[in-house]
């Protein structure tokens, strides 16, 4: 009876072991690495970078079928071995990616997920592996005019025996890896004795991390992108406060953008924060010289490349390469979305993220209601008071903590750099874009108000006078407090679970799937069924349905009847 969570162990550890394989192999590939150190952590962010490339390129020709998915887990197995026998990284730090990753299993016990993933996640992920490239395929949910890198990523881990079990894989390694890499960075402060406001802003973020997201099957595509903005403004300000720019954080940077922007488009944004980058970059070695080093990374090039490949599906799947963007939509083409459901689509989701339109409520013109902020009364009574003030208030008591932890009455005069202003002021523009057009913490909430408290209070902390010995012990029992507040509140959630839905985590320890998971490949079927119906006699052909199929070479076009 328990054999399933062993089944489950098994396939996890194995993934995780594949993925990082990639992405050591790629770092050497490309000499993606600090010193000729390969950093772990960096490596699971890079195996999924490479590895979604690798997804987007070969479903232009085929279904990642199991046994496809089957070749590349082992291939991705042997590089991680082989880099265990070379001992390209440090046996303490493969301690601790496994345990960094035995404390996330319990996260990755799922029974009840959020509920775009039966909705669009899992069902476009399973496309993946059932089909090729079907043009138009966004006709059939709306949700697949938007897909993330994360759906293309996952597809990869549809294995034998342990089927879609695995589609959460992708944010399980963001979630670790993100750890990983603040927790390096906070050890390698310390053993430089170089504890200023990028340390305590790491240690805020990892401990934000690990509190307010510790429920995996919420995290989907817009928190796994969230975290990866705390690790970007981490590298932004490491780069500030490196002598000499070298080619490794310009690889690093590019490759965590690019990764963020694939999973959410809109956070293309955050584009702004390149600018104080290059202005401070260069004032450190000249603006052609900057030009320079980015012109001849490697990683730079793949990011662009990663970038175009997200353009071109959506392109393929609704005939815009942002969705629903009008400016950047082409209506002309047998399978896209046409104008009016383009627009359409735009006012239903500026209306849902201003608490306009829930499952239980719609206003009755979502046109003036998202007018001259005629939403913000209803917005401030049903999701400020309800969410976003409960989410603010742990935030408070997080920094009130902190605050308590490491106060001293010792101070130290630390001037404020102006390139931390400027980071400031477009976290501050990216907030007021953010409240205007899609003020929903899954929107980037969540990162854009937790970021913008913590420069400031990191500032602030960085003025104190403290002891070496008494930053080492308070960082340990704060980082003890953290990884405690995240595994019993996970422990929490298996025992309500348990309660609620009579879920025993030993028997099965997966989400539930039923019948309506698989709705899109019914719909496939159906349409393909008809097809070839239509092609032998016409009058059999169900012409009740909006959509048709056409042939296209090789490849499937759904287009409007």
């Amino acid at each position: 009876m328990k054999i399933d969570i062993f089944i489950l162990f098994f396939f996890y550890y194995i993934s995780i072991f594949s993925i990082f394989g990639y992405g050591i192999f790629f770092q050497r590939l490309i000499n993606i690495s600090e010193n000729k150190r390969i950093c772990l952590g960096y490596s699971g962010l890079i195996g999924i970078f490479i590895l979604s490339m690798y997804s987007y390129i070969s479903h232009l020709f085929y279904a990642h079928g199991i046994y496809h998915n089957l070749i590349i887990l082992i291939l991705g197995l042997f590089l991680f071995y082989k880099n265990i026998l070379e001992k390209k990284f440090y046996n303490t730090d493969f301690k601790v990616l496994v345990v960094i990753f035995l404390l996330l299993f319990f996260s990755f016990l799922i029974f009840k997920s959020h509920d775009d993933f039966p909705y669009y996640h899992f069902p476009y992920t399973y496309y993946l592996n059932q089909n090729s490239l079907i043009f138009g395929i966004g006709h059939l949910n709306h949700g697949f005019r938007t897909p993330s890198s994360l759906f293309y990523f996952n597809s990869l881990f549809y294995l034998p025996i342990i089927k879609y079990y695995l589609f959460h894989i992708g944010s399980a390694i963001i979630f670790g890896s993100t750890i990983f890499i603040f927790f390096s960075n906070i050890k390698a402060s310390i053993q430089k004795k170089d504890i200023n406001y990028i340390y305590f802003f790491d240690l805020l973020s990892l401990i934000f991390i690990l509190v307010f997201f510790y429920r995996l099957a919420e995290h989907g595509t817009d928190r796994s992108a969230q975290i990866l903005i705390f690790l970007i403004i981490s590298e932004i300000f490491r780069a500030f406060a490196v002598k000499k720019i070298s080619v490794y954080e310009i690889s690093k940077l590019s490759i965590i953008f690019a990764l963020t922007v694939s999973l959410k488009a809109f956070y293309l944004l955050y584009g702004l924060l390149i600018i104080p980058l290059i202005i401070v970059l260069s004032k450190k070695i000249g603006f052609k010289n900057l030009l320079e080093k980015i012109s001849s990374n490697k990683a730079f090039y793949f990011s662009i490349l990663l970038l175009c490949l997200v353009l071109i599906t959506n392109f393929f799947n609704t005939g815009c390469l942002v969705y629903p963007i009008k400016i950047v939509c082409f209506t002309d083409f047998e399978w896209s979305i046409q104008l009016k459901e383009i627009e359409r689509m735009a006012l239903h989701y500026e209306n849902w993220s201003k608490a306009g339109m829930t499952p239980n409520f719609k206003v009755d013109n979502p046109n003036n209601y998202v007018k001259n902020f005629n939403w913000t009364n209803r917005w401030f009574e049903t999701y400020f008071f309800f969410k976003v003030s409960d989410f603010l208030l742990g935030i408070i008591f997080l920094l009130l903590i902190f605050g308590i932890t490491f106060f001293s009455k010792r101070k130290q005069k630390k001037n404020l750099k102006k390139e931390i202003f400027l980071v400031y002021v477009i976290m501050i523009i990216l907030l007021i874009e953010w409240f205007i057009k899609h003020p929903a913490l899954r929107y980037g909430g969540y990162s854009l108000i937790a970021i913008i408290l913590f420069i400031p209070f990191s500032l602030k902390f960085e003025k104190y006078k403290t002891k070496l010995y008494s930053i080492k012990k308070k960082t340990f029992i704060i980082i003890l407090i953290g990884i405690t507040v995240f595994t019993l509140r996970n422990f929490d959630r298996l025992i309500k679970e348990n309660k609620k839905y009579n879920y025993n985590v030993l028997i099965n320890p997966y989400y539930k799937v039923d019948d309506n998971y698989f709705y899109i490949e019914n719909k496939i079927y159906d349409l393909t069924n008809n097809y070839n119906l239509c092609k032998k006699n016409k009058t059999k052909c169900n012409q009740d349905n909006p959509f048709t199929l056409k042939k296209m070479n090789k490849y499937l076009l759904i287009k409007i009847r």
